[in-house]
């Protein structure tokens, strides 16, 4: 339903105390074609742009500057157009403290926030100091900002926004304040759609990447199903040969029960990937020797690291560490993660599972997996847990998979109380160390010896 008062772009008439002779927006210039082109520009797609163009050309500024904070995503973007140049926009996202970014995040917000506060009127914005921390570059201010003598500051304030128009002329630069009050309507309106125009890119841009994660899995999936699907099927049909040895026989059902298990293990995991996001079962807690339970680890997988040239070392405190934790959950995390790091590891190298006890310190138990091969890409590094996604080095080296395993971890880890990250870094010789660290809760409980 509209609304009963729409938003004013320009005023039929001078507010009160003002002269009905007053000049409409700057002396000796006509009101109606500032109006249409300032109303072309919410056609544009770049709206700000057009908008900073449009307001320095008709206003006779030599310069205009259009910032804008919005709180609830903590975005910055300012526009500058100036009579030499088009105009330029920037997006200022959150900084590490410190940092050129967070410098100029903190002249945008000084200098909206100067003129949101100022008295209607009664423009006192310290404005040289900001603008040249703002637009400074390698070579220092812009040559144009040092002929500016007069700066109009309007503040602009909308729903969900706070921004600043800044006029700045070389003398003799003046706005009524009717337009002034016309200007911030107008300017709330462009940086709501500008706001707006972002989101629409963003979903848009995220719809993409979710369709081609939708069919890089199902690409993945029809390999990882149909693979042991025809080995099983080739089993079968030489297990239907009359002149078959019992030999070939017998290996003939191992590769059957194999690639079955192999099957059974991936349907698993996707059931298993499904029920994280709905209420999980109570964990069943029990006293565990967590060296113990690696050294059986280890045994078990020593055999496949050496055909796969790799060797699996262990390093563990002298005193036990004991968890309470769910075996079976916890197992399933350290099989995947075990698991990956001999896909991974570049051969003749080694796989290191080291347990810390840090009961003394933060009361955690600590136990790190790691090691050497191809980095992790720096893009693909803060989404390694996501769901379906395998990281560029996987594809490319065609290394099988379906891009649950380590969502699952994760899943997994965290609905047993405790922390997974990951971290990869160059270690010399053209190989990266791989390292998924495992935090845990040590209670008072566990730490008895069993």
């Amino acid at each position: 339903m509209a609304s009963e008062n729409p938003t004013v772009l320009f005023q039929a008439r001078s507010p009160e105390g003002l002269s009905s002779t007053s000049p409409s927006f700057c002396e000796g210039r006509e009101t109606w074609p500032l109006v249409h082109a300032l109303a072309a520009t919410l056609n544009e797609p770049d709206v700000l742009a057009s908008l900073a163009e449009v307001l320095g050309t008709h206003l006779g500024a030599r310069a205009c500057l259009l910032l804008c904070h919005y709180p609830n995503t903590h975005e910055l973007t300012y526009t500058c157009w100036h009579q030499e140049s088009a105009p330029v926009g920037y997006q200022l996202g959150l900084a590490e403290a410190g940092s050129s970014l967070d410098r100029q995040r903190r002249v945008v917000l000084d200098l909206i926030h100067q003129t949101t506060e100022q008295p209607v009127g009664r423009a006192r914005l310290f404005w040289q100091k900001g603008l040249v921390g703002l637009l400074r570059t390698d070579e220092g201010p812009p040559d144009w900002l040092r002929t500016i003598a007069t700066c109009i500051a309007i503040a602009v304030d909308g729903a969900g926004l706070q921004g600043a128009i800044l006029l700045l002329g070389t003398g003799g630069l003046s706005v009524d304040p009717t337009v002034q009050a016309n200007l911030a309507s107008l300017g709330a309106i462009a940086f709501h759609q500008h706001y707006l125009q972002g989101q629409s890119q963003r979903n848009t841009e995220q719809l993409r990447y979710l369709n081609y994660l939708k069919e890089d899995f199902l690409s993945t999936l029809n390999h990882e199903l149909r693979t042991p699907l025809t080995s099983m099927m080739l089993a079968i049909r030489m297990l239907r040969r009359p002149d078959l040895t019992p030999e070939r026989s017998a290996m003939y059902l191992d590769i059957l029960e194999q690639q079955c298990n192999r099957e059974i293990g991936l349907v698993n995991d996707l059931l298993m990937l499904q029920t994280l996001e709905s209420k999980a079962p109570a964990a069943v807690r029990q006293p565990l020797d967590m060296g113990k339970l690696l050294l059986d680890l280890a045994d078990q997988h020593r055999e496949s690291f050496q055909q796969s040239q790799l060797r699996l070392a262990l390093q563990l405190p002298s005193n036990p560490v004991m968890l309470s934790t769910d075996l079976e959950r916890l197992t399933k995390v350290l099989l995947e993660l075990v698991g990956n790091a001999r896909k991974y590891s570049a051969p003749k190298t080694v796989v290191t599972l080291a347990l810390a006890d840090n009961q003394a310190s933060n009361g955690r138990m600590t136990l790190q997996i790691s090691n050497l091969g191809a980095a992790i890409e720096a893009d693909d590094l803060p989404h390694i847990f996501d769901k379906f996604r395998r990281g560029a080095n996987a594809t490319k080296d065609g290394i099988a998979g379906t891009g649950t395993g380590l969502a699952l971890a994760r899943g997994l880890v965290e609905q047993l109380g405790g922390t997974i990250k990951v971290s990869s870094h160059p270690s010399g010789a053209q190989l990266w160390q791989t390292c998924f660290t495992l935090e845990f809760e040590r209670h008072d409980k566990s730490s008895h010896n069993l």
